[in-house]
């Protein structure tokens, strides 16, 4: 009878380090992006095809459209999304996890001077969040804080 309590408990142990590792980053992932793809690109898959075709070039093809679109979506969410607003819990989960791919700094500083004013750009407009009362835009026009220069006293 021991021996089945133990099993039992191994196997739920083993399940449930299976899905913390591999199946909870997939369905973050899916959730996220599905939300964050609709607010960054307001333009639609002509859009998403130019950004990736920009992105192609930058990198010289060295990868693939899902990693690029990983790196594009979660780099440029946590520079321009507000996440002081009330946001949902699995957007900010997956923005806070790494990356899949590491681009070289050459290819960095290519990223952010190509994609600093995105989406403004690209000629396309912003859209706002109408769930907030005031309905302000989810992109952040304003110096953060920490960058401010401050003056004492």
């Amino acid at each position: 009878m021991i021996y089945w309590i133990i099993a039992s408990i191994a196997l739920l142990t083993a399940v449930s380090v299976w899905i913390y590792k591999f199946y909870l980053p997939t369905f973050i992932k899916g959730k996220a992006q599905a939300i964050l793809l609709s607010l960054l690109f307001p333009g639609g898959k002509e859009q998403q095809a130019e950004v990736m075709n920009v992105f192609h070039q930058l990198t010289n093809q060295r990868f693939n459209d899902e990693q690029i679109l990983d790196y594009f979506v979660k780099i440029k969410g946590l520079q321009t999304l507000d996440l002081d607003i009330k946001a949902n819990f699995w957007i900010k989960k997956y923005l806070l996890s790494p990356t899949d791919i590491k681009l070289n700094y050459f290819e960095q500083v290519k990223f952010y001077e190509t994609f600093m004013n995105y989406p403004k750009s690209f000629g396309f407009t912003i859209k706002k969040n109408h769930k907030t009362e005031t309905s302000e835009t989810l992109f952040k026009n304003e110096v953060p804080g920490m960058f401010l220069k401050r003056e004492y006293a």
